[in-house]
């Protein structure tokens, strides 16, 4: 019996040693062995690919609804607003297909929002106007007698008029968006002043139409020493863009005389009235960043003019067969490196984007 006991350890040994021989070999002959190729398999067959997608061409749509005031953030991505919802989103005009992003929610229905490079922003609303910090999460509701507050391109002034209807009287002033100290610039009787800030010290007043006077106006004011320049006086229909820097303007009006609409810009410098020999509207028209180009939107075409040049002629740079849309645009605005045009179809209120070829 004790035989077979030992015959039978003998044995088990013997097999035990065959198996651990033959493992330590294949582990020498695969040293990155077989888990390690089972888990790298699980991590390629489960790691997400990197999407890519094509940069669109031509005519496309940025957004399946109605969206407003279109802007391009230091980041080179769209923001735009949802006046129904009070959303903000922004997406890549390279990729749109990708889908949006919801950067805050402020109150609904704005009628202007001005945006600043401090992700601060000011909106207008029938009721007043609200500044919002999106960094802070912080906003500031004006009290009802500032009109048409505008926030400079770098969030640290807003420009206004205080207007008390009682006495018939107010100011065109200054401030921080936060209102924790003003100046008062330019005594005024007039509460309908529509201002955009131009430089640092500069501004921008449009005395719209009122029932006395039908015609608009265009003024500039010195924020320091409160001159104040008339630069454009009763015009009618007058619609104007603002090249980058504030040097220049580009702006179309109706000749009371052939009751046609013409386009001019102007240098500020030499304030000399140059006509483009077009009859687009400055509502469609966005500026280069350099201050010489000007692009329009009209018909089913995108034109260009080159300001630098004698003579200025529209260049035509793309055409469609047909384009709702682009006979309906309002307000375009250039992308940071100048490849694409986005504007507002003033139709359905969607935004597009169209590649500058």
């Amino acid at each position: 019996m004790s035989n077979k006991l030992l015959h039978f350890i003998v044995f088990s040994l013997a097999g035990l040693a065959v198996f651990l021989g033959g493992y330590l070999f294949s582990r020498k002959s695969d040293p990155l062995g077989q888990q390690a190729l089972i888990n790298n398999s699980l991590v390629n067959r489960f790691d997400k690919a990197e999407e890519k997608y094509q940069a669109p061409s031509g005519l496309f749509e940025l957004t399946s609804g109605e969206a407003s005031f279109p802007h391009i953030s230091i980041a080179g991505e769209i923001l735009y607003y949802l006046p129904k919802s009070g959303e903000i989103r922004s997406l890549s005009v390279a990729a749109p297909v990708a889908g949006t992003t919801l950067v805050a929610k402020i109150q609904p229905g704005a009628s202007r929002i001005d945006w600043a490079t401090n992700n601060t922003l000011l909106a207008n609303y029938p009721t007043g106007a609200i500044f919002y910090d999106l960094k802070s999460n912080f906003s500031k509701k004006y009290d009802p007698l500032i009109k048409n507050p505008s926030l400079s391109r770098v969030g640290d002034k807003i420009a206004y008029t205080y207007f008390n209807p009682e006495s018939d009287e107010g100011n065109i002033s200054i401030a921080d968006p936060r209102m924790e100290s003003f100046k008062n610039i330019l005594p005024t009787r007039f509460s309908g002043w529509q201002i955009k800030w131009l430089s640092d010290n500069k501004l921008a007043l449009i005395k719209p139409p009122t029932l006395e006077n039908t015609h608009l106006s265009l003024f500039t004011l010195n924020s320091e020493s409160g001159a104040l320049e008339n630069i454009l006086e009763f015009r009618n229909n007058l619609q104007i863009a603002w090249s980058e820097n504030g040097q220049k303007i580009l702006y179309s009006y109706t000749d009371p005389a052939t009751q046609v609409n013409q386009l001019y810009f102007m240098d500020m410098v030499t304030k000399t009235e140059v006509s483009l020999g077009s009859q687009l509207e400055a509502l469609k028209c966005a500026w280069s960043i350099n201050g010489k180009t000007i692009y329009c939107l009209g018909g089913k075409s995108l034109f260009s003019f080159d300001t630098s040049a004698s003579g200025t002629q529209p260049k035509e740079i793309t055409s469609l067969d047909s384009s709702t849309a682009i006979a309906n645009a309002v307000h375009p605005i250039l992308t940071s490196i100048e490849d694409y045009i986005i504007f507002k179809s003033s139709k359905d209120g969607k935004l597009y984007g169209l590649k500058i070829n």
